[in-house]
């Protein structure tokens, strides 16, 4: 399992920079790696539903009510959420932000009452990552590093190549390790008994 500074020093090898040891300085490598890092891994996290990343949580329903009179209840989403992927039960829902003691956040808006089970994609830290999204985020990183450090559109170019390779390979590992849920509604059958 790679870190933060492994991750940046092996996009820096790739588009033919050296490694650095330490995110603090004033080297090019240094100052763009700490801008874009976490941009760009947050980007990839939630650009696809990644297994090793989904989360599913009890929402804690608030008790102050929804602005207007559309819902009712609002609870509110977790704070390391990326990306939203749906409630349990299936009910009818809105996501909006309120402000609740001067502090906006999140909240899943709805008429339903009971308890709400949210299913999501979480910040997940690099210990976390699975080596075939390590590549990926490598090789993001690359292809933004090879225009900010390198000043070449040649090394970028070849960089968004090996990305996309590398994204669609691990989604496709990703995709193989989860199993496929059935559809469980038979209309056509049901209707014949």
């Amino acid at each position: 399992m790679a870190s933060k500074i492994d991750l940046i020093s092996n996009a820096l090898i790739l588009i033919g920079d050296l490694p650095i040891t330490s995110l603090t300085g004033n080297a090019r490598a240094q100052v763009v790696s700490t801008k874009l890092y976490d941009n760009v891994v947050q980007a990839e996290l939630s650009k696809y539903r990644w297994g090793f990343a989904r989360k599913k949580v009890q929402l804690s329903k608030s008790s102050v009510a929804p602005v207007g009179t559309e819902f009712q209840t609002q609870y509110a989403l977790p704070s390391d959420l990326i990306q939203f992927i749906k409630v349990n039960p299936p009910v009818n829902y809105q996501i909006l932000a309120s402000t609740i003691d001067g502090a906006t956040a999140s909240y899943v808006q709805t008429d339903y009452n009971g308890d709400l089970f949210c299913d999501y994609i979480c910040n997940i830290t690099e210990a976390s990552f699975p080596a075939y999204f390590e590549k990926v985020v490598e090789y993001a990183l690359a292809k933004d590093f090879a225009l900010a450090i390198r000043d070449s559109a040649t090394v970028k170019e070849a960089m968004a190549a090996e990305y996309e390779n590398a994204s669609r390979m691990a989604r496709y590992t990703d995709s193989q390790q989860h199993p496929i849920t059935p559809i469980q509604d038979r209309p056509f059958i049901d209707v014949r008994y």
